[in-house]
């Protein structure tokens, strides 16, 4: 019997710390699910939605039908990358469009352009035991520049413009993995463009040298985009 307990205490002993390590195991990464957070380093964006008209700030444009034709949305696209410093801060560069067919006699319209953008960071519904929010929303503010072009069947055919380009946005992120966000993105592109043309004539502002109501054009645009956040080399 004392042989047959000592073997027992001696099995126990033997399987007991292997079962406590095992309870005790760490979790297999860090990540902003599970552990201590790490969300920052090199990261990449992606969003695609719908761009819509908006009332010019400058010029009067306008965004109501006219001729009998409405404004029709387009697609708005959103391709860059950035630094994520910490939990609260980003600084991104990002190539962004907003397309879409202006009223009255345009038959298309789209204005491309380049940005660099700083957005600060609000956390919401943080995890447990220290883990990072699983919700964000995030303040962006963007400058850039920005060139526009508009498209009709009659002369004029094509106008353009360019120049200066703000683009504040309101984003949601939700990370569904350690190392991904999907969330949406609200932005109003503001074109504060210094120079106008009308097919290959080019003056500083436009005036009574545009024909009659082509001056009351679209300008600026709003955009609505499913996007999605990934960090490359979080640990980096």
């Amino acid at each position: 019997m004392i042989a047959a307990l000592a073997i027992l205490a001696a099995a126990l002993a033997y399987v007991g710390p292997g079962a406590g390590e095992a309870e005790a195991a760490p979790p297999p990464r860090e990540s902003p699910l599970y552990g201590p957070p790490y969300r920052h380093g090199l990261a990449v964006e992606v969003g695609v939605g719908l761009a819509l008209c908006q009332p010019a700030l400058l010029y009067a444009g306008v965004c109501g039908a006219r001729g009998g034709s409405a404004p029709v949305p387009g697609v708005a696209l959103r391709l860059g990358g950035g630094w994520r410093f910490n939990q609260s801060w980003h600084l991104s560069g990002a190539w962004i469009r907003q397309g879409h067919r202006p009223g009255g006699a345009f038959t298309g319209g789209a204005s491309d352009g380049g940005m660099l953008a700083l957005r600060g960071i609000v956390p919401f519904a943080p995890g447990q035991r220290g883990a990072a929010s699983h919700v964000e929303l995030g303040f962006e503010l963007g400058l850039g520049w920005a060139q526009r072009v508009l498209l009709r069947d009659t002369a004029p055919n094509r106008l353009s413009s360019s120049g200066a380009v703000v683009r504040p946005a309101l984003i949601l992120d939700g990370w569904v993995l350690a190392d991904l966000a999907i969330g949406i993105e609200l932005a109003t592109q503001l074109n504060f463009h210094w120079q106008h043309c009308v097919d290959d004539v080019c003056k500083l502002a436009p005036g009574p040298w545009v024909a009659s109501e082509l001056d009351r054009r679209w300008v600026d645009g709003f955009s609505i985009a499913v996007r999605a956040t990934g960090l490359v080399f979080p640990r980096f």
